[in-house]
């Protein structure tokens, strides 16, 4: 009975892994969705309303959109100038929204990655290193995530990735406008920034951190899928089943149809997304002929997956970037001119 028992201790956990895992996710692909989105992955009574409550160090706010059947909820945070000169006063709503385009500040339209929402700390983080650099942040969460409503999809949060780009590019007058796109983020980003360059209205730069050129090898490289890699049939039993549920993600075909320059950014020691599909998202843009600014930061600072707002340099890069793209808009202004 005790050698019984032993062999049961041993063989359940190898069944369930090797078993029970692939054909479930094969005969319910719909469970992939929530795998990848991670979307009911939250934390409870969470105040969207007050954005001091999760540490965000200058004046924003907290707004809604409505589009497509769904109820965005969104933040906007503004550049620590402008929020500086409001302290001690007690702005509107309207009033902030104004200063999209009442001073000569950029805007960035933040995408997150999957699980949580807009308040999660790393990201709340990244909010104040922006605000600092005077950009303002418009952060909103997908349909599904946080307080917005509906259910994700890969083509319902591209749609509102564009409503909230649609939107600061409506409010910003003569303001650049930036898309910063983070882990599932970049697939959304890219898209999206493809997208409106189709339509003629491309952000002026398209920022991406820690990214991936393609929903498979992210798939095939991620720490959940690492028992499994060595089965003959992976593709068939993770990869077909998030294609067939509308995954898709081929963000390494949809950059060459970008119309701006675009930063990478990735960390060596990234244990989600790994460094070298990042590289291999640069090598598709540069053979597309995208104008591309790749910087990685060495493992020794780890920085991993969540962490790069922390690297001292990243005012001169994105300070450095910025002018890139400057130019880039300026010769492209000429260029309609002259037609």
């Amino acid at each position: 009975m005790g050698l019984w028992w032993g062999f049961v201790h041993v063989a359940a956990p190898l069944v369930l892994t090797y078993l029970v895992v692939p054909a479930l996710i094969y005969l319910a692909p719909g469970a992939m969705q929530h795998v990848f989105f991670l979307n009911f992955v939250k934390l409870p009574f969470t105040d969207y309303k007050n954005l001091t409550a999760h540490n965000i160090t200058s004046k924003g706010r907290n707004f809604y959109l409505e589009a497509n059947d769904v109820t965005l909820g969104l933040w906007h945070v503004l550049p620590r100038t402008v929020s500086d000169r409001l302290a001690g006063t007690t702005p509107t709503d309207e009033e902030l929204e104004m200063t999209l385009h009442s001073e000569n500040f950029p805007v960035i339209v933040y995408l997150h990655g999957n699980s949580f929402d807009r308040t999660g700390d790393h990201r709340c983080r990244l909010y104040n290193v922006l605000s600092a650099l005077d950009f303002h942040v418009i952060a909103v969460d997908y349909r599904g995530y946080g307080d917005s409503t509906g259910i994700p999809t890969e083509n319902g949060i591209i749609q509102d990735a564009n409503e909230a780009y649609q939107y600061a590019l409506r409010m910003s007058g003569e303001n650049t406008v930036y898309i910063w796109g983070h882990s599932m983020g970049t697939g959304v980003a890219t898209k999206a920034a493809m997208d409106v360059s189709e339509q003629g209205k491309p952000p002026v730069g398209l920022i991406l951190e820690s990214p991936f050129n393609n929903l498979r090898d992210v798939v095939f490289n991620h720490p959940f899928t690492l028992p499994f890699r060595w089965m003959p049939w992976f593709d068939r039993i993770f990869v077909h089943p998030m294609q067939s549920s509308g995954l898709d993600m081929r963000t390494d075909e949809r950059i060459v149809k970008v119309n701006c320059p675009i930063l990478i950014l990735h960390a060596e020691d990234d244990h989600i997304i790994p460094h070298h599909l990042a590289s291999k998202l640069r090598h598709s843009a540069e053979e597309g002929g995208r104008d591309v600014t790749f910087v990685d930061f060495a493992k020794e600072r780890r920085f991993r997956h969540k962490y790069i707002f922390q690297a001292q340099e990243l005012a001169d890069i994105i300070s450095s970037f910025g002018k890139k793209c400057a130019a880039a808009r300026l010769i492209e202004l000429n260029r309609q001119q002259e037609d």
